[in-house]
């Protein structure tokens, strides 16, 4: 299972939604640029003068920084537009995604680990797991979320409960209701 999916899955219980973004900048006497959102997905165009056309770039997603490979005078304005996420990078969410999996050991769910240099789970995940997995993330990530939905799971908490008896109710239910299958409708009152 791909970590991929897991973290759509979250961003989907969270509304995180890619978004779409220019920055405008004058040209003075640097050819980088560095970009105003966090978590940028990709590059999509890059112009000088509203030319995109043979305007060379190279993008680091480290620095969060776009440099010109192509010639530019000083006053020249350069338009980059890119794609991105508002709330939360992947590696946030992956440190989300393995607190879930402490949760899930400590509510005697099962020891899952993750490997972060292979990007795998071992064992691997159930699709039901992988949402219960993407519930719990979404959950301590916003804890004042009442409804979460996926395709197959939905589920209803009430406000006052602390996050942690949350999280215990819904691994509580997942064991009692789905055990692992695919399908199944989480009410917890």
């Amino acid at each position: 299972m791909s970590t991929t999916q897991l973290i759509t899955k979250i961003r989907t219980l969270l509304s995180d939604n890619i978004a779409t973004w220019v920055d405008t900048f004058t040209y003075e006497n640097s050819a980088i640029f560095t970009l105003s959102e966090p978590n940028v997905v990709s590059v999509s165009d890059v112009s000088v003068n509203d030319t995109s056309s043979g305007v060379s770039y190279t993008y680091s997603s480290s620095s969060n920084k776009v440099t010109l490979g192509s010639s530019a005078s000083v006053g020249d304005t350069i338009h980059i537009t890119y794609t991105y996420y508002p709330n939360y990078s992947d590696t946030e969410l992956k440190n989300y995604f393995q607190a879930a999996l402490v949760h899930l050991s400590v509510n005697s769910y099962g020891d899952i680990s993750y490997d972060s240099s292979s990007d795998e789970f071992y064992p691997d995940l159930e699709g039901g797991e992988e949402n219960l997995i993407a519930i719990i993330a979404a959950t301590l990530i916003d804890p004042g979320n009442r409804t979460i939905r996926l395709p197959d799971i939905t589920i209803s908490v009430p406000n006052d409960l602390p996050t942690n008896q949350k999280i215990t109710r819904y691994i509580a239910s997942f064991k009692h209701g789905s055990g692992g299958s695919n399908t199944g409708i989480f009410a917890i009152v």
